[in-house]
């Protein structure tokens, strides 16, 4: 990594919200107003960095028993707030999720549109001034990741990836599934979530 990469994020004003997202995108539409394939956002995760170092962490996860986008919305705005960067790795899938969000609740949409204006995407920064062999010519931050913190790896999580994430909340949307089973996915998706922003 050069130096200006290390410039650009010294920069960014405090406080700093890094958000991730995790979406479902069924077939056949589950909900009012979705479309087939339709990336219905049911999850976020989000580290606050209130000065250099002082992290805390804020997380939402839909119960599977209904539409998630309304509270998943709502939660989102009440933790970003008004100000201060809202950093992201790979910003249109973000980006995207919150416009379909702020067209679907108008009421929403100038809270939504504000923070999608304080968007800081460090994929963008990584691939200008970073590389590493181990990355393979990814740029995906699941490659990335491990040759900057290799302790923070998914391979030891039972959600490891987005696809995992899609699966593990499709079974938590099922009624016949057990309640200590939905603790499990409910675990491991907190888990997986908090990694992405970590």
């Amino acid at each position: 990594m050069n130096s200006e990469a290390s410039k650009i994020i010294a920069e960014l004003p405090y406080p700093r919200y890094y958000i991730d997202f995790e979406t479902i995108n069924p077939a056949v539409p589950v909900w009012a107003g979705t479309r087939p394939y339709m990336q219905v956002p049911f999850q976020w995760s989000c580290h606050i960095e209130k000065a250099k170092g002082a992290i805390t962490h804020a997380a939402f996860l839909a119960d599977g028993q209904s539409d998630p986008r309304r509270p998943f919305a709502e939660s989102l705005i009440e933790t970003i707030g008004t100000d201060g960067p809202v950093i992201v790795y790979n910003a249109p899938f973000e980006r995207s999720r919150m416009q379909e969000l702020a067209d679907y609740h108008p009421d929403l949409a100038p809270a939504l549109e504000a923070a999608i204006d304080r968007i800081v995407d460090l994929l963008l920064i990584a691939r200008e001034h970073y590389y590493h062999p181990e990355m393979r010519g990814s740029w995906s931050i699941k490659a990335v990741l491990p040759t900057i913190a290799p302790d923070l790896a998914y391979d030891n999580l039972e959600v490891a990836n987005g696809g995992m994430a899609q699966e593990a909340f499709a079974e938590l949307m099922q009624p016949e599934t057990l309640p200590e089973r939905r603790q499990q996915l409910h675990d491991a998706l907190l888990l997986y979530c908090e990694r992405d922003t970590l």
